[in-house]
This record gives C-alpha cells, structure tokens and sequence, in this order.
C-alpha cells in the first residue's frame, strides 16, 4: 500500500512541477478559445499512452522496460532505448536552463545563471547517488506533505478576482477552427508537460509494486492542474493580456493580496513548492538515465556514474545562452518526445502481446 502510494504521489508532483510555468503560454499561443479542448486533447493523448505503456508491462510479471528488452534483438533495443536515452537528457539540460532561468528572473535576479543550475543540478545528483529510487520515493512523499498544502492554498487564493465571462466561449464560434491547434507547433511544445512524467512507470524494479488503476485514477487531479494552470490566468487577467506574458500563471499569483498574511509576495511559497518538485523530476530522470546506461558503463561505480552524466549537462547548459536558445531546444525534443510517447509505449505493448500469445500456445 505504502510504495503504492508512493509511486502515485512521484507520478503528481513531477507532473506539478512541469505544468505552471511555459505550459499556459504554449496553450495560449496555440490557440484563441475553448482552451479546454487543447488541454483535453493532449490529457487523452496522455492517458492513452500510459493504458497502452502499463498494459504491455502487465504482460510481464514483475518485469521493467529494461528486463522485457534485454530478451529481444539489439536492433530493438537500440531503436528504443538510444531515443530514450537522448530524450531524458535532453529533458535535464532544457529542465535545468529553463528553471534557473525563471528562478532568476522571479527572484533571484542578482544570482549567477552557472550557481542556480549547479543547485538545479547538485541537490538531484546528491539525492540519486545516497539514496537511489527507494529514497527518491520516500523524498516525494516528504515533499508532498510539505509543500502541496502552501500550493494548494497559493492556488486557492488566487481565485480571489476571476470572472468566469473570461473563460466564454466554450466552444469556438467557427466550428472549422475547432482542432486548429493542432497546425500550431506550439501545442506540440506544450506536450512536454504531459510526455515527460510518464517513462519513469516502466523502470520501477519490480520490487516496488503498484496498481495501474491508481495511476489512471491520479491522472485526473493531474488535468485538473493542467486546467487551472491555463484558465486561472485567463479568468483573471483576460485572455488577451494573459497571452502577452513569458509566465501568465506565475504573474497571476503575483498579483493575489492577503492583508492578514505577513508576507508581502506569497508567490515565494508556490515557487518554493514548484523547485522542489522539479528537484525531484530532475533526480528522476537522472536515475532513469543511469538505468540506460549500457551494462559495461555499469561497471562503474554508481556515484561516478551519476557525477559524469551532471557534469557533461552542466557544461551543456552552460553554453545556452538565453531563454531564446532554450525554447529552440524545446522546439527539437519535440520530434524525440513525439517518438518516444508513441514508438515505446507500442514497442512495449507488442512485446506484451507476443509474450502473452506465447505463453498461452505453451
């Protein structure tokens, strides 16, 4: 029950950590109404990938993504897991610029860039090299017990001045342009929220067991966040000033007023809550990239292993150079994120299938 709990609670607040901050702006570029059909749209997208990833794995009992493949030809590997590979590393070095660059422009504008992303990088790297993913999941419950209810209650506040007629219309006036989104490419960023929490399911050991059903059951509060990250923004500012923001919900939390509180900017706990879910994202994807690793790079201890991959990011992120270098490597982990939400989660399922076949022929 407890390291079910756990892996249901990784599966929340990594997605938390994802959704707040270039999310709303790349729904609110893709289209001008009836923001809650992009949203949907790619939740769908998101919850189908994961009914066809985890049913492929129940195939196999008590076996990951890596055992399943470690059974097939080399050819099915590489096509599967070199994408991955270069997928979650480039979902680290994005992860890491574009957060020390948001921490900076909210709040620490006098810090260097190079220390924000050695924090980004350091605590995770610590985190994964003294405790491996039984404490990351014993961290995430941690987490979310400390930092969930001051965002929750950041979130709440902040409903304080909406208008609902913002939100109209529901449905576009012009039913032609009902999926045009889906011609802008930045919906297709904007699925960076929704591709990258998922892949870490399939590399729990199977030591750590949890039910597919929980999952399916917490990816509703997940849109529910999704939601809310989109239309607190517009019912509050309107759609056309939310649209001319970098950070439309962040500003939005800026503006909320509590007289009674002592603290004159209460987005500080919900930025707080947010690094430290990204922390832990960040330590996952770390661990899952570890696990990659070919079997003769594991001859390497542990902790070198995990240094060198931080070091080789690190100096990575050092050579972007601005926020506009950042959105551009976002633009090309597209197409790997596209391939890996569709070509793994598929790999996985017919291997499942033809496991399954085999085992009732015999």
């Amino acid at each position: 029950m407890i390291k079910n709990a756990q892996v249901v609670v990784i599966y929340i607040i990594t997605h938390l950590g994802l959704i707040f901050f270039v999310y709303p702006t790349d729904i609110l570029a893709s289209t001008r109404e009836a923001f809650w059909i992009p949203v949907g749209l790619g939740y769908l997208i998101h919850i189908t990938v994961i009914f066809i990833y985890l049913k492929g794995l129940s195939y196999f009992k008590n076996q990951n993504i890596l055992q399943v493949l470690n059974n097939k030809n080399k050819v099915t590997v590489w096509l599967t897991l070199l994408p991955v590979f270069l997928y979650l590393s480039l979902v680290i070095v994005i992860t890491v610029r574009a957060y020390a660059e948001i921490i900076s422009i909210v709040f620490l504008a006098d810090t260097p860039i190079w220390i924000l992303m050695l924090m980004l990088l350091g605590i995770p790297v610590f985190m994964v090299i003294h405790g491996g993913v039984r404490s990351l999941l014993r961290v995430g419950l941690l987490l979310a017990v400390l930092f969930l209810p001051p965002m929750l209650f950041v979130m709440f506040a902040s409903l304080q001045s909406i208008d609902l007629n913002y939100a109209l219309p529901l449905i576009p006036k012009d039913r032609s342009k009902l999926f045009a989104f889906l011609t802008d490419f930045s919906y297709y960023e904007s699925l960076f929220a929704f591709a990258g929490g998922f892949l870490f399911l399939g590399f729990i050991p199977s030591y750590i067991t949890y039910k597919p059903k929980t999952i399916y059951l917490s990816s509703i509060i997940v849109f529910i966040f999704f939601l809310l990250s989109v239309y607190i923004p517009i019912v509050t500012l309107g759609e056309e000033t939310a649209r001319q923001l970098a950070f439309p919900f962040i500003f939005t939390i800026d503006t909320i007023e509590i007289n009674w509180l002592m603290f004159d900017r209460i987005t500080i706990f919900f930025l707080l809550s947010q690094i430290a879910f990204v922390l832990l994202f960040i330590a996952m994807t770390l661990w899952q990239i570890a696990c990659i690793i070919p079997s003769r790079a594991k001859k390497m201890k542990n902790q070198y292993l995990i240094s060198a991959i931080s070091i080789v990011v690190f100096l990575i992120c050092l050579f972007i150079p601005d926020w506009g270098h950042v959105e551009l490597l976002l633009k090309w982990n597209s197409f790997l994120r596209l391939y890996v939400a569709i070509v793994v989660p598929t790999v996985i399922f017919i291997a499942g299938y033809q496991h399954q076949k085999h085992v009732r022929e015999s």
